[in-house]
């Protein structure tokens, strides 16, 4: 009985020792950490789904104000196919960065340094500027989408040698919901995401 009892401590202490996973420490969130984010390919048992549609339901006056008139704006001049689905997943993916049409930046002669994949994503959670977790509003009637380019390697044949391919992000005002505070209802939040990739050199070394 005594080797017993010594053989539990034992095991609860290396279980409370061991680190977290992500999903773990998110309480259940079925997120990983990605890109300085949280990547959720669907939003599990405990996003409060109910309660968000019950809140824009008896506040579609308030929601309205906050969001306008709710449009599927189209990306880059398209509408992707499947941007109506809201499963959190990637909904339009291409394999690099396409040149806007009708646009200055636009050129035959040119490609980019880095090559880097276009997606939209449709979160159901995120971290916000402080770090705190959110449940991001993504509804059957009301979605939000961002619009990301990320790196696909750290160099590339135009950027090598003493460049990298960097990847830039920015931060998308959001409307979120706070999980542990239902009274605070729907609300305005910043969240950061991957913008763009652009390719960044040492710089020289200035003689004295």
């Amino acid at each position: 009985m005594f080797c017993f009892k010594v053989l539990f401590i034992f095991v609860c202490f290396i279980f409370l020792h061991l680190p977290l996973s992500d999903s773990e420490i998110s309480r259940g969130v079925p997120c990983i950490k990605r890109l300085n984010q949280l990547y959720c390919p669907s939003p599990g048992q405990n996003y409060p789904q109910e309660k968000i549609e019950t809140f824009i339901d008896e506040n579609k006056a308030l929601i309205k104000r906050m969001v306008g008139d709710y449009t599927n704006a189209p990306v880059d001049g398209e509408i992707p196919e499947s941007f109506e689905t809201y499963d959190g997943k990637k909904i339009h993916v291409r394999s690099k960065r396409a040149s806007p049409k009708n646009s200055y930046t636009a050129s035959p002669n040119k490609i980019d340094a880095c090559e880097s994949s276009v997606e939209i994503v449709t979160p159901y959670w995120a971290s916000n500027s402080a770090g705190k977790l959110r449940a991001v509003v993504n509804t059957q009637h009301l979605q939000q989408a961002i619009h990301q380019e990320v790196c696909q390697s750290t160099q590339t044949k135009k950027c090598a040698s003493d460049c990298t391919c960097e990847q830039k992000y920015k931060w998308h005002r959001l409307l979120a919901y706070d999980p542990d505070d239902d009274c605070k209802g729907i609300f305005m939040d910043w969240f950061l995401f991957p913008s763009c990739c652009i390719c960044r050199c040492t710089a020289p070394i200035k003689a004295k």
